[in-house]
């Protein structure tokens, strides 16, 4: 009987030990998403993105979609071909270029930073609205703020998730009075990842460079 007791205590540590693990989180954590990019109301792409650390996973949708690696701490990137099994390492600033341009995808937002790298001081919080089960808050930030007319970008940002950017808000103005507006969304964010997203199959072979 005493072997028994001794392996329910075991168990039983064992789901204290569980149960009282911190939750993950996407700042050392990582987390995943499916992106969606809107043009007009035209959806223009979407594929699934992944974010740990410095490094970046970009997943075309789709059965052997195409993956786009980005290696922070290595300064590295590949395209990987699932299908053909194949990897081709590309430039840094390439894939930098292509993951998600102008959308902030590591977590902890910061408002003033935000403005600082624009070079103004005038911007405000809207009111909080909640966007794919999160509630988030609305940053302004105007590029030309004494302007009559001038493009502007709001970020909705989730406190919940260390301040993540969720969606992307960009307006510009025609000449004919009407404004062109692009959306980048941010859904089905899982937070904890794992680090293994972001390494080379075994087993790939190298591509060969297009010419």
């Amino acid at each position: 009987m005493r072997p028994a007791v001794r392996s329910s205590a075991a168990v039983a540590l064992a789901l204290l030990a569980v149960s009282c693990s911190p939750p993950p989180r996407p700042s050392t954590d990582g987390y995943s998403a499916r992106a969606v990019i809107v043009n007009d109301g035209v959806v223009e792409s979407a594929f699934r993105i992944a974010v740990r650390g410095s490094d970046r996973r970009r997943e075309e949708e789709g059965a052997g979609g195409a993956v786009l690696l980005l290696l922070g701490v290595k300064q590295k990137a590949y395209r990987l071909d699932p299908k053909a099994k194949t990897v081709l390492e590309i430039p840094y600033a390439q894939a930098t270029d292509e993951m998600l341009p102008g959308f902030p995808l590591a977590p902890g937002f910061e408002d003033r930073a935000e403005a600082e790298k624009r070079g103004i001081t005038e911007y405000r919080r809207e009111s909080d609205e909640v966007f794919a089960g999160n509630v988030c808050a609305l940053w302004r930030f105007v590029d030309q703020p004494d302007a009559v007319v001038s493009p502007s970008t709001v970020y909705w940002v989730a406190p919940s998730l260390e301040n993540l950017t969720l969606r992307m808000d960009r307006e510009i103005p025609r000449p004919d009075g009407t404004r062109s507006r692009r959306k980048v969304e941010l859904t089905e964010v899982k937070v904890g990842i794992s680090p293994d997203l972001f390494v080379v199959p075994k087993g790939y072979r190298p591509a060969v460079p297009p010419h």
